[in-house]
C-alpha cells in the first residue's frame, strides 16, 4: 500500500502473546477501528474480506486494527487453551496497545459471534466507541456452538455406523471432554461461556452508531427472525439500529474463499465517515 503501512506486532495478553496487525494511514494519528473476527474455520473464510475493509479504511485515513485471539490464527497458544474471557482480554490489550501508537480505537466490526465478543468487551470496558458495525451477527453464542457441533454430526453420518447427535457432544462437553470438531478442540468450560453469552445484552450505548448487516439470498429475501426480534427490542429500548441486506454467498461457511464487495464498500463507508 503507497499511502499506508503495515505495523504488525505480538502484544502481551492475558495467557500468552497475541498477533496484532494495524493498518496505519500515512497521517501521523488518528483513530482506529477494532475488528473483531468470528471464530474457528469462520475466520480463515473471512480472513480475505476483513483484510479489504483495513485496507479500505487506512486510505480513507482511518487505522484498523485487526486482532488474532490467543489460540488462533498466528497468535500463541493452541484452540483449546481459548477460553471466553481471555478473549475479551486480548481485544483490551490490542486496543490499548493500538492507542499507545496514537490510534485509539473510536469504532468497531465484528462478525458472527465476534459480535458479543467485541459487544461485552465495550460493554465492560466502556468504550464509548462512536459507530459499530455487525456482520451476520448472532444472537446466541450457544447457537453458533449448536451449529459448530453439527459439522461433527454431519461428519459422523459420512464416516461412522453410528452417527453422533448435537445433544451428545453436549453431554460429553458437560462431563469435561474435549471435543474436536475440524480441528478445533472445544472444551466444556469454553463451551459454558458460550452459553452464557448473548448479544441483546450488550446493544448499549457503548456501541455509538449501529449498523447491522446480513448476507441474503435474494434482493427481496427478509432480515431473519432471530435477528429481527433483537433488533425490534434494541430499538424499543431507544437504541438506533440500522439494518442492511446484501445479496451474496454467506462467506464465513463457503466451500471457497468468497467476497462480497458491496458488503465491504459499505462497511467502509460506514466506518470511514468523519
Amino acid at each position: 500500500m503507497s499511502d499506508a503501512e503495515l505495523c504488525a506486532r505480538f502484544v502481551a495478553g492475558t495467557r500468552g502473546r497475541i498477533f496484532c496487525l494495524l493498518h496505519k494511514p500515512a497521517t501521523p494519528a488518528g483513530s482506529a477501528v477494532l475488528i473483531v473476527p468470528p471464530l474457528a474455520e469462520e475466520m480463515n473464510k473471512s480472513r480475505k474480506m476483513l483484510a479489504q475493509v483495513a485496507q479500505g479504511l487506512a486510505a480513507r485515513g482511518r487505522a484498523a486494527l485487526i486482532v488474532d485471539l490467543f489460540g488462533t490464527g498466528d497468535s500463541e497458544g493452541e484452540f483449546r487453551d481459548g477460553e471466553w474471557a481471555c478473549w475479551k482480554s486480548d481485544l483490551a490489550a490490542a486496543a490499548d496497545w493500538s492507542a499507545s501508537l496514537g490510534w485509539p480505537v473510536r469504532s468497531m466490526l465484528a462478525t458472527r459471534v465476534g459480535c458479543i465478543l467485541g459487544g461485552e468487551m465495550a460493554r465492560e470496558r466502556d468504550l464509548a466507541l462512536e459507530r459499530t458495525v455487525f456482520w451476520q451477527p448472532m444472537g446466541s453464542a450457544s447457537r453458533w456452538l449448536d451449529q459448530f457441533l453439527r459439522l461433527r454430526v454431519a461428519a459422523s453420518m459420512v464416516d461412522s455406523a453410528t452417527p453422533e447427535t448435537v445433544a451428545a457432544l453436549r453431554a460429553r462437553l458437560k462431563a469435561g471432554e474435549v471435543v474436536e470438531v475440524a480441528g478445533y478442540d472445544i472444551t466444556g468450560k469454553l463451551a459454558d461461556a458460550l452459553d452464557a453469552a448473548q448479544l441483546a445484552p450488550n446493544l448499549g450505548a457503548q456501541l455509538g452508531e449501529v449498523r447491522w448487516m446480513e448476507i441474503v439470498r435474494s434482493p427481496d429475501a427478509p432480515v431473519p427472525g432471530a435477528s429481527t426480534a433483537i433488533i425490534d427490542k434494541a430499538r424499543a429500548q431507544g437504541r438506533a439500529v440500522d439494518v442492511e441486506t446484501f445479496v451474496g454467498e454467506p462467506f464465513w461457511v463457503s466451500t471457497e474463499i468468497v467476497c462480497v464487495p458491496s458488503l465491504v464498500e459499505r462497511t467502509v463507508a460506514a466506518l470511514g465517515a468523519a
